[in-house]
C-alpha cells in the first residue's frame, strides 16, 4: 500500500472513532433525559408514540410537555383516563432487496390509560395476536389494535396495524 492510502485509512478511522463517541454521548444524554422525564411524571401515564405530527387531545406537541426518546419516539405524560392521540405512523418494510418507508395518513385513536403505567403506540405489519404467538406469549399487554389496509404493490404486506401496548413491569 502507498503512504497516501494508509493516510486515508487512518483519517477515516479517526473520523469514525470521533463520530462514534459523539453519537454515543448524544444517545446516553437522550436516554438519561427520558428516564428523568418518566421519574418526574411517576403519577401520570407515560405514552411513547412512534410517529410524527403528533397531537394529544387535539393539542400540538408545542403546547404540551414532551420529550424525544432514545429511539426517536415522542414521549408525553398524561393524566389517567381516556386520551385521543393523532399521529402519522411510519415504519420500514423490506421488499426484495430494497427497503421501503411506509407511512400512514393521520390516524386518530383513543387510549384508556392508568397512572404509573407506560404505553407504546406504533405501527406493525403483524397483529398483536400474531406477535404474541411468535414470542410465545412473552409480550406486553395489547390494549388497542387498529387494522389498516395498505395499497397493493407498495410493500410485501397488505395490512398494517397500529397497536398500543401497556408495558408489563
Amino acid at each position: 500500500m502507498s503512504s497516501t492510502t494508509i493516510i486515508i485509512i487512518v483519517a477515516v478511522a479517526v473520523i469514525w472513532a470521533i463520530l462514534f463517541a459523539v453519537f454515543m454521548k448524544f444517545n446516553k444524554k437522550r436516554q438519561a433525559g427520558e428516564q428523568q422525564f418518566v421519574q418526574e411524571n411517576a403519577n401520570k401515564a407515560i405514552l411513547h408514540i412512534y410517529g410524527k405530527s403528533v397531537k394529544v387531545d387535539g393539542k400540538d406537541l408545542s403546547t404540551i410537555d414532551h420529550k424525544t426518546g432514545q429511539y426517536g419516539q415522542v414521549i408525553v405524560a398524561v393524566t389517567p383516563g381516556e386520551h385521543t392521540i393523532e399521529s402519522v405512523y411510519y415504519t420500514t418494510d423490506n421488499v426484495g432487496t430494497k427497503t421501503k418507508n411506509v407511512e400512514t395518513q393521520p390516524v386518530t385513536i383513543t387510549i384508556p390509560v392508568q397512572a404509573g403505567n407506560e404505553y407504546n403506540a406504533a405501527m406493525y405489519f403483524y397483529s398483536a395476536e400474531q406477535r404474541k404467538a411468535y414470542y410465545k406469549g412473552d409480550v406486553d399487554d395489547a390494549i388497542l389494535e387498529v387494522e389498516l389496509e395498505l395499497e397493493s404493490g407498495f410493500t410485501a404486506n397488505t395490512h398494517a396495524y397500529i397497536i398500543v401496548y401497556r408495558e408489563c413491569k
